[in-house]
């Protein structure tokens, strides 16, 4: 299991959350009196949950910081200021080499070879269509740089490796050699441009120094926006170098900026689920087809060359259906269905499931509106479809709607049947 070199910054956020608790019980102690609970525990330790675990007993692939013990303030942060946030769940592949470029052209789902954005993102697929890695493509001097979840490094390595033949490349695994973090925030630019001098424009990437390390800085922005609705940039770095780099970022705050808070994956999980942004692993998996994800537009594309996979790709086009997709849904109540609860047909009830949900939140940006996504037949993925989902022990009812999580009016329904 992969350990992340930040495990001591993590204790040390933690020591210095407890000293706040400590100065604060103290002064409320001297306001209100001695009959205040001033307790504090000794010791305190991050949350944390094991990511990539594949089966019963299948060890984890490493373990993710769930908050650090405000996740209030950590979303906060993150919507408002700027947040940093460790990805040990996330590894690093290079692609090195004269034609490492025009490998990945011939393997991936999406157009890279003469694509002016430095970051692109696209499936590697299976020749049956299936999902081997999402991945995001990070064009560099030499070669490429290839970001992916952690539980698919081995797999995409010996994939790419098997197509090399006499092509000028060299694959190399940098899953253990290097660690990834993110900056996240509408502050986060200017936190960028104040440690380096520079700032990365979306789709865009840029080797930098950070105090005396080096890093590369991509923009998590898209073409489609960023995947938490706010801005931010995945930090690339040396694991000999990550504490170094986090700890600079931490203390540093520009002029009129707010300093940047550690958070964990509850804050960010809130915020990527609020901007519908479907993630591998999680809302579809290795058994899905690029149609069935709801990221065809972003990740696939129609007008390049031939890779594994395209024949099954471009014959569900042509069709203009797949067996089932991942969509939005609102719910209608305050009850809050968790991963995996079952979704039924709104007139059949529960004798007939349509599908799944893969993560739900109460979103604070939609007052505190109960949405998520979930994988559904194709039948009922259209936006404003009702369907009834399991939460806290009942049956209650939802909405389908796309990622923006808006129920269209009827006005809407009628006109677009009209056109």
């Amino acid at each position: 299991m992969y350990q992340s070199p930040l495990n001591d910054a993590h204790r040390l956020v933690m020591r210095r959350l407890l000293e706040h608790r400590r100065e604060a019980a103290e002064a409320a102690s001297s306001v209100r009196g001695e009959g205040i609970d001033r307790h504090v525990p000794g010791t305190l330790e991050p949350d944390t949950v094991p990511w990539g675990v594949v089966g019963d007993g299948a060890t984890p692939t490493c373990e993710i910081i769930l908050d650090f013990g405000e996740l209030e303030a950590e979303y906060a942060a993150l919507r408002r200021a700027s947040a940093i946030f460790d990805r040990p769940d996330r590894a690093v592949i290079e692609i090195a080499g004269g034609d490492a470029e025009d490998l990945l052209e011939r393997l991936v789902t999406n157009a890279f070879v003469g694509v002016a954005a430095d970051v692109v993102r696209a499936f590697l697929l299976a020749r049956n269509g299936r999902i081997i890695g999402d991945l995001v493509l990070i064009r560099r001097e030499g070669g490429v740089l290839v970001e992916l979840d952690r539980s698919d490094a081995a797999r995409v390595v010996e994939t790419l490796g098997g197509f090399v033949f006499s092509e000028d490349v060299e694959i190399i695994d940098h899953a253990e050699d290097r660690h990834r973090m993110d900056l996240l925030g509408p502050e986060s630019p200017a936190i960028i441009d104040a440690l380096c001098g520079d700032t990365p424009r979306g789709g865009h990437a840029v080797d930098l120094v950070i105090g005396e390390s080096p890093v590369t800085v991509f923009a998590l922005d898209s073409g489609t926006g960023s995947p938490v609705g706010e801005p931010g940039f995945g930090l690339i770095v040396a694991r000999a170098d990550a504490m170094a780099v986090w700890s600079r970022i931490l203390e540093t705050t520009p002029s009129g900026r707010r300093p940047v808070r550690a958070i964990g994956w509850n804050a960010c999980n809130i915020a990527r689920l609020e901007a519908g942004t479907p993630l591998f692993h999680l809302d579809f998996g290795p058994d899905a087809l690029p149609h069935e994800t709801g990221l065809i537009e972003e990740r696939v594309s129609f007008k390049k060359g031939c890779y594994p996979g395209q024949e099954i790709v471009a014959r569900m086009q042509s069709r203009g259906r797949s067996k089932r997709k991942v969509v939005g849904f609102r719910g209608t109540t305050d009850a809050l269905p968790v991963a995996g609860a079952q979704v039924f047909d709104a007139a059949e009830g529960v004798s007939t499931q349509i599908g799944v949900v893969t993560g739900s939140t109460v979103a604070p940006m939609r007052g505190a509106t109960v949405i998520g996504l979930a994988s559904l037949r194709s039948s009922h993925a259209s936006a404003g479809t009702p369907v009834l989902v399991s939460a806290e022990g009942e049956v209650v009812s939802a909405v389908v709607t796309g990622f923006d999580f808006e129920i269209p009016d009827e006005g809407d329904e009628e006109g677009e049947a009209s056109e």
